[in-house]
């Protein structure tokens, strides 16, 4: 986003940026490099520039702002930046083809310091199907997991189709994440899982994370919402597995009453005040993805 909009990251017009998250006494995030598959005309580039231009200028602007940010690839690193009063920067790739879709750079892109990556985006390409097609994992698939896992890389099974879900189920030998994904049984879209999809990721000892997105959580979504998924998702999946996904400058409707970073405080709030204990605020908020990483 601060590519597209040429805006800079300790303060813009985003959802996100450092003096939004200056704010909260811990902060972590995680950076996602979307490949955009079949929208290139979003930007004159290829598709391994969606990578390599976004993380340079994320470099550079982290390095003008050193005093507040830094990349950690640990919990370990999470721990001390934050202990030092810095946010926590983590990468993550949102579609694979920005790396060709090749299990074999995995190790190279591990090197660059990424840890997680999904295996879709919004089309089906070399190595499974998308949420919105039926195509099940490749034999590329296969092995991109299990590279992906070898290299300390997490599955994000966000994007993908029911048949490619159960294929990376089946695989699987660490957890798994479902980085920005809601509840079919509230709101029936195919970006979000069944009952069945939550369980499985959680026997993973994975983790979800609650989407911001309206479509994904409901029509005239508020606060009231964002809480019904979240409390389906801590009765199926459990308090240690629910974390948060927002999908912040990778979506523009947001929530009623949501605007930016800083409404995850207002959030808070309110679930405290709906009587959330501090502990399970903890989890959800902060302790849960701490944990998996």
């Amino acid at each position: 986003m601060l590519w597209y909009q040429k805006q800079p990251l300790l303060q813009n017009t985003c959802h996100v940026d450092l003096a939004k998250a200056s704010s909260f006494e811990a902060y972590a995030q995680v950076f996602a490099f979307c490949s955009y598959a079949g929208q290139t005309d979003l930007m004159p580039c290829t598709q391994e520039e969606y990578l390599t231009i976004p993380l340079r200028l994320l470099r550079e602007e982290a390095e003008k702002n050193s005093e507040r940010i830094a990349f950690a690839d640990s919990a370990a690193d999470i721990k001390k930046l934050n202990g030092q009063g810095k946010i926590a920067a983590l990468l993550s790739i949102e579609g694979p083809e920005v790396i060709c879709c090749d299990p074999e750079r995995l190790p190279e892109l591990r090197a660059q310091g990424f840890r997680m990556s999904t295996l879709t985006w919004n089309a089906d390409n070399a190595l499974a199907g998308w949420h919105g097609g039926e195509q099940g994992l490749t034999d590329r698939g296969r092995a991109y997991v299990s590279a992906a896992q070898k290299n300390s890389i997490i599955i994000d099974v966000s994007h993908l189709s029911m048949s490619s879900f159960w294929d990376v189920v089946d695989v699987t030998i660490n957890p798994i994440v479902a980085s920005h994904s809601n509840c079919r049984a509230i709101c029936e879209h195919s970006r979000n899982l069944t009952d069945d999809q939550l369980c499985a990721i959680a026997d993973t000892g994975g983790t979800v994370g609650l989407n911001l997105y309206q479509p994904f959580l409901g029509e005239n979504a508020d606060f009231g919402t964002m809480r019904a998924h979240l409390e389906h998702m801590l009765t199926l999946c459990g308090e240690t597995h629910v974390a948060l996904g927002g999908d912040l400058d990778g979506c523009d409707l947001l929530p009623k009453g949501f605007r930016d970073l800083t409404d995850y405080a207002t959030f808070y709030d309110y679930l405290r005040d709906c009587g959330y204990s501090e502990n399970l605020l903890h989890c959800i908020f902060y302790d849960n993805l701490y944990r998996l990483f």
